[in-house]
């Protein structure tokens, strides 16, 4: 679906904005409940009553981040929007996106100044920061007053994930929940005319033999892609428990947290890597190249990259690339974290006028298709047609590059709401739904580290792991030369201590959610 769903932009902005903000709190929850399948519309009761929360109109800002040059219909598509939460609710809506480059600040600023701001998307970087200064007000009671529908829309083990010292800051929003199953997206062609039996690949070592066929047969391409994104961003074994100074093995190990650096698996992964490089079998410029594996691909220079397999990812990939591709996993199961369940969280800000009709709204996003669909594609007849009764494309004559509204789907609140792309499956969002349902929960789900009493050692470490981490994961030089050094490193930047903190307020947690 043209980018938009395209689960490695979340991860992008993540990265983008982790230099803006410091996570900065841990949080206190538990529970598990099945999401309720049907959206069952806004909150009209608190719309069509005399209630004082809806007496006088009200006007809701609604900030988000944009990628790329902010579209110019807009003010079209808020006053679509606003048509249905005035009958409903008795307020109009203004949207305020901002250039992801300048979120962060922006958002600082109408902070600090008190300028007027309702509503607003935080990532899980920026979250925690946004609570401990105040930037958000606690939701608790207003969801339970207006926010039914939200409520039930999420399972409460994600919803209580987001609660800082057992307060509900931020409402997480809907997306696959989980790490993903990590795999190789392959061209097609080129494994169908080596006949390369795809269902032998079950481990990174099951790869060496399919890259030297490559090797050996197609000149022109590396085996595997790595640039921007390294086979470790999708090939995971461990809940990071929010950054990867110290982790938790296997999302159990007894909640024991472990330096990732200093395991077995780390080095074995590292000497695959380097081992593949030294064949040929990765681009020489892996350590420096800020190219997407996918557009390597797309350019018929490589045959392959890593993902982490979701619903629609497969599709998602071919419409990326204008390749065929197949997946093979080299994992059976996915796994729930924190991390991933607060990649998006909506709050509301303390610059709120009327929380209570903010709330009113957020609940609507959660429930009603007509807003989810205008938020995501815009007008119908305009910025997209029906392809099926569940299903868009573009009208005719018009494309990605010039319709006059776009969105991108983790900006919505709850895009389970909304149609599909035509070349999508039609189940995706039943599918992301039943992934979340049935993962496999980290030990440590709704854990969040709070990285106030460590932020120096935490500065400190980062500074280390731009030197060494990207070289490393990339397969450029021999863990033999460097690892030993790196670590060392990471011991004189405080890694213990962190890992030591992080340690403590685990076993808190742990013991406050028994």
């Amino acid at each position: 679906m043209r980018k938009k769903t395209k689960v490695i932009s979340m991860v992008l902005v993540t990265i983008m904005l982790m230099g803006l903000f410091t996570a900065c709190s841990s949080s206190n929850n538990k529970g598990n409940e099945s999401p309720s399948k049907e959206p069952t519309g806004a909150n009209a009761n608190a719309g069509n009553s005399k209630d004082d929360a809806t007496k006088d109109s009200y006007e809701i800002t609604m900030a988000m981040p944009v990628l790329g040059a902010i579209s110019p219909d807009v003010q079209l598509v808020q006053d679509e929007i606003s048509k249905i939460t005035k009958e409903k609710i008795n307020a109009t809506v203004k949207l305020l996106p901002i250039s992801i480059g300048a979120y962060g600040q922006q958002l600082n600023l109408m902070s600090s100044s008190g300028e007027k701001l309702d509503l607003y998307l935080s990532l899980s970087s920026m979250y925690n920061s946004e609570v401990s200064t105040g930037k958000y007000i606690e939701l608790d009671s207003l969801v339970e007053k207006y926010g039914q529908e939200l409520s039930a829309q999420i399972d409460s083990a994600y919803l209580n994930s987001a609660k800082i010292d057992g307060k509900l800051y931020g409402v997480p929003g809907f997306k696959e929940f989980t790490t993903g199953i990590p795999g190789v997206a392959m061209r097609k062609d080129l494994v169908e005319k080596y006949n390369i039996d795809v269902t032998s690949i079950k481990s990174l070592d099951d790869l060496d033999a399919v890259f030297q066929t490559i090797k050996d047969n197609e000149p022109t391409i590396t085996p595997l892609g790595v640039g921007l994104s390294v086979p470790f961003d999708q090939y995971t074994w461990y809940d990071r428990l929010g950054e990867r100074y110290g982790v938790l093995p296997n999302f159990d190990n007894g909640l024991k947290v472990e330096n990732l650096y200093e395991t077995k698996e780390y080095s074995d992964a590292l000497n695959t890597m380097h081992r593949w490089f030294k064949a040929g079998f990765i681009n020489k410029d892996a350590a420096t190249s800020q190219n997407n594996p996918s557009d390597m691909l797309k350019a018929g220079k490589t045959f392959a990259y890593f993902v982490a397999e979701r619903p629609g990812t497969l599709e998602g990939e071919i419409r990326l690339t204008g390749k065929e591709l197949i997946i093979a996993p080299l994992a059976e199961s996915t796994y729930s974290t924190t991390s991933e369940t607060l990649l998006t969280l909506w709050g509301i800000s303390v610059n709120s006028s009327n929380p209570e009709r903010t709330m009113m709204f957020l609940n609507m996003l959660y429930s009603d298709p007509a807003i989810a669909n205008l938020l995501l594609w815009g007008i119908e007849g305009k910025h997209y047609v029906k392809a099926t009764e569940t299903s868009v494309d573009f009208p005719a004559g018009i494309d990605i590059s010039t319709v006059g509204y776009a969105n991108q789907a983790w900006l919505v609140p709850n895009s389970s709401l909304t149609y599909t792309y035509k070349t999508e499956p039609a189940d995706k969002w039943e599918l992301t739904k039943k992934s979340n349902a049935e993962s496999v929960k980290s030990k440590a789900l709704g854990f969040l580290f709070n990285t106030e009493p460590v932020k120096n050692e935490i500065t400190a470490l980062n500074n280390v792991g731009t030197q060494y981490v990207k070289i490393l994961e990339s397969g450029t030089i021999d863990p033999a030369d460097k690892l030993d050094e790196f670590n060392a490193k990471l011991k004189a930047a405080g890694i213990e201590k962190v890992i030591a903190e992080k340690q403590k307020q685990l076993d808190a947690w742990a013991a406050a959610n028994k």
